[in-house]
């Protein structure tokens, strides 16, 4: 039976597909049973109710704007921090290196709920200074319902670990002390350099951070839920109490919006790497051209003498 197995072809084909099926059926289950409670009714027929429910009201509009809001910001300081204090590290100290990366893996290591009790008994320390005080105003500012900066920060050190490594790798592929000399030599400054030298050569890991900052931010639960701030996805789950068809639709549609944006972010990835191997023609049309021999050169230098 052994011996079966392994000398037919289409048994291994079929076992090496069997966990990527039992995978994709495990996880597309769940979202077909909920697409198809959404829009479509005991009896069959398809239904919108869900969705015509969510825009009459109107009160799903406060709660998204300030979701886009705070993932377009989370995403865009992110990038705009990361890249350069990975840049500075690359040049002018890569022994601080596996110190920024230590410090970069830490949200990985510890729970968001308790890097949101921390950040509770931090607010709560600024509200006790009495009304009228700094601290009072900083905690008001930071907790708005228009702008809660509290989740962007946030959200941008929960996405530390991912995006880190990402851009660390793709500055590990490019010759950067080069490529900056070269540039203060032509007369460019170091924020020309790196937006018009650095930033192109890594649009995979840069695509990658912002579409993965954008996805983890307007999904995240916990953190919004914990400092009582209004999100899509807290709104999602108050909403399942009075219209439960309409919370499932709006979760479906939030799930599938995640997984493109997190596909986005693989295929930018991969197909806007950079790759430090390749070859341009003309280089490879040298590399295939033979090296004279030396009688060849010899007899060369004779005729033209």
């Amino acid at each position: 039976m052994a011996r079966h197995l392994n000398s037919s072809p289409r048994m291994r084909r079929f076992l090496a597909w069997l966990p990527l099926a039992a995978l994709a059926i495990f996880i597309l289950t769940p979202l077909l049973s909920s697409l198809t409670y959404s829009f479509f009714r005991a009896d069959g027929s398809f239904t919108t109710s869900g969705l015509t429910g969510l825009a009459d009201s109107g009160k799903i509009v406060a709660p998204l704007m300030r979701s886009l809001i705070v993932s377009v910001l989370a995403a865009v300081i992110l990038v705009v921090t990361l890249v350069p204090a990975v840049v500075a590290v690359h040049l002018w100290a890569p022994r601080l290196r596996s110190v920024l990366s230590i410090l970069c893996t830490l949200p990985l290591v510890v729970p968001a709920i308790a890097i949101v009790a921390g950040l509770s008994a931090v607010l709560r320390s600024l509200a006790s200074q009495g009304r009228g005080s700094l601290g009072m105003q900083l905690n008001t500012m930071l907790q708005s319902q228009d702008l809660p900066l509290v989740l962007v920060g946030t959200y941008v050190i929960l996405c530390l670990p991912f995006t880190f490594r990402s851009i660390d790798a793709g500055l590990s592929t490019l010759p950067l002390r080069t490529l900056f000399e070269s540039s203060s030599i032509l007369g460019a400054g170091l924020g020309t350099t790196l937006r018009r030298v650095v930033i192109p050569n890594i649009r995979g890991p840069v695509m990658f951070s912002l579409f993965f900052t954008f996805a983890l931010s307007i999904a995240e639960y916990t953190v919004a839920a914990t400092l009582s701030i209004n999100t899509l996805p807290v709104f999602l789950n108050t909403l399942s109490s009075t219209n439960f068809r309409g919370s499932i639709t709006l979760s479906v549609l939030l799930n599938l919006t995640t997984w493109l944006l997190l596909a986005a972010a693989t295929v930018s990835a991969s197909r806007f790497g950079h790759r430090p191997n390749a070859v341009s023609e003309d280089d490879e049309t040298e590399a295939d051209d033979p090296a004279p021999s030396p009688a060849a050169a010899s007899r060369k230098d004779a005729v033209t003498s």
